[in-house]
């Protein structure tokens, strides 16, 4: 049985991967470049929405606040 794998990654490390992987893409599909913009803004655009937050893809720091 295969392992679901689980990714670990900070937002700033994401964009930086998701640069790395627009410029192969561009590179390898020059004529795809506005599908792949779109792909990219695609994947920013879940990353930041309810729903990484809903499925608990998001570790929260602890907050800092005393109580």
């Amino acid at each position: 049985m295969d392992q679901d794998p689980i990714f670990a990654f900070q937002y700033s490390t994401l964009l930086r991967a998701l640069e790395a992987w627009k410029a192969e893409q561009l590179d390898a599909y020059p004529h795809r470049e506005e599908l792949i913009e779109t792909v990219a803004v695609a994947m920013r655009d879940f990353m930041t929405s309810r729903h990484v937050h809903d499925y608990k893809m998001l570790v929260e720091a602890p907050s800092s606040r005393k109580e």
